[in-house]
Parts: C-alpha cells; structure tokens; sequence
C-alpha cells in the first residue's frame, strides 16, 4: 500500500521542480502554458501548493519538453538557488 503522505511529498518536489525550471528558462506561467499546449490556470494549479492534483503522464511529457529537462528531474529533489 502506497502512503498517502509519500504521493503529497512527490508531488510538492514535482511542483516545486516546474517553477524551478520554468523561472531558469525565464519564462512566465503564461508562455509555459503555451508552450506546453496547457491552460494558464491549469499551470497556476500545478505550481500552487494549495491542493494536490493529478497529473497525467501526458502533461508530464509536455512540461518536460518545454523545459527542456528530462522527466526524472522533475521528480529529484534539488538543490536550488533561484
């Protein structure tokens, strides 16, 4: 059985990863959304941690490719200076 509190932690790193990535690119959250094809408030709700969401692996691919890293980073805690 998987923890509930493990899946949050995960995804807070995923989270925390997409705006890394997307403030390093200096891209906004509105030309992260289009250039990953997604809404502006579906970008805002990822990076804001106030729920938890289910992220497809679809949406997982596109913010991969426009940040230009692959999928495990966005999975791996970092050290981060931004």
């Amino acid at each position: 059985m998987i923890d509930n509190s493990l899946i949050n932690e995960q995804y807070d790193t995923f989270r925390e990863n997409i705006k890394y990535y997307r403030k390093k690119l200096n891209l906004t959250q509105e030309e992260l959304a289009e250039k990953s094809d997604l809404s502006i408030s579906y970008i805002k709700q990822i990076e804001s941690n106030k729920e938890y969401k289910n992220v497809s692996l679809t949406v997982i691919l596109k913010l991969s490719k426009a940040l230009g890293v692959s999928v495990d980073k966005l999975f791996i805690i970092t050290i981060k200076n931004v």
